[in-house]
């Protein structure tokens, strides 16, 4: 496996983890995170989890606010998911999603940090007809990771399955979004051609032999006093204006399809 030079790997690193919460684990059995991916997939484990979650949130699991602990799992896992695309996408580097390598803690709030392995890395300047095929397994190996999870997360919480997918898939797309828009990140014109090939390929509705996908249909906020980045609304309400209450609520997201147009300009010019 060809690894980084020092500077790209410390670069990749403290990228993720200061915007994804997600850590790099260099030692396989070296975890400080209690909680295997695979754990979501056994009922007893996964329902102590999200019983623990819905308490850190203030809601509960099996009754009043238990969807939302099924949404809200779905839209902080989408973190994860978007940390394994900018690896790939900006870094030319495959994190590990297996059941086994993937690890995540509870923060207290009831949000995740999150722990895996360096699966594989190739220095720029490879092969753009492997790397584009990379790009099509790595997204492919993602919905089958991410499918049996929310699935059983739906079936602990009675969430809906098809909105947990699209809160995933509004990450991803405003996350490309941002990736293309911001010069910053891609710094150069071989990275951004390198970002749009990849959100082609993730963003392709005709590729995907999954019911679900990242391809949902989004609409972008569009008002005349609004001058920042593309900014996309999501399909549905992840439920969080459930959590707290009082001066502690939490209130709708900037994104959230329930807001009125010149509400979510006030949120996203004083946010």
């Amino acid at each position: 496996m060809r690894r980084y030079l020092r500077h790209d790997y410390s670069e990749m690193s403290e990228a993720l983890q200061q915007f994804f919460v997600t850590t790099i684990r260099v030692d396989c059995d070296d975890s400080k995170y209690p909680i295997r991916v695979k754990d979501v997939l056994n009922d007893e484990k996964r329902n102590s989890i999200l019983h623990e979650q819905a308490v850190q949130q203030g809601l509960q699991l099996g009754g009043k606010g238990s969807v939302a602990v099924g949404t809200l799992f779905a839209k902080r896992y989408s973190v994860f998911v978007m940390s394994v695309i900018s690896a790939f996408s900006l870094y030319d580097t495959i994190l590990s999603i297996a059941d086994d390598d993937v690890r995540f803690e509870l923060n207290g709030a009831g949000g995740m940090r999150y722990e895996t392995r360096l699966k594989s890395s190739f220095l720029e300047g490879g092969d753009p007809v492997q790397r584009r095929s990379e790009s099509g397994l790595l997204k492919k190996r993602m919905l089958l990771h991410l499918e049996p999870v929310l699935r059983a997360v739906a079936v602990s919480t009675g969430a809906s399955d098809k909105v947990m997918w699209s809160l995933v898939a509004h990450n991803v797309q405003q996350l490309y979004a941002r990736m293309i828009n911001d010069r910053s990140i891609w710094k150069t014109d071989e990275r951004l051609e390198q970002i749009k090939e990849d959100q082609s390929i993730w963003l392709d509705k005709q590729q995907n032999e999954n019911a679900f996908s990242f391809a949902f249909e989004l609409h972008r906020f569009d008002h005349p006093k609004w001058q920042g980045p593309p900014f996309l609304i999501r399909r549905y309400c992840c439920l969080a204006y459930q959590v707290g209450s009082g001066s502690h609520a939490h209130g709708y997201c900037n994104s959230c399809p329930k807001l009125d147009s010149e509400s979510r300009l006030r949120k996203l010019l004083h946010q």
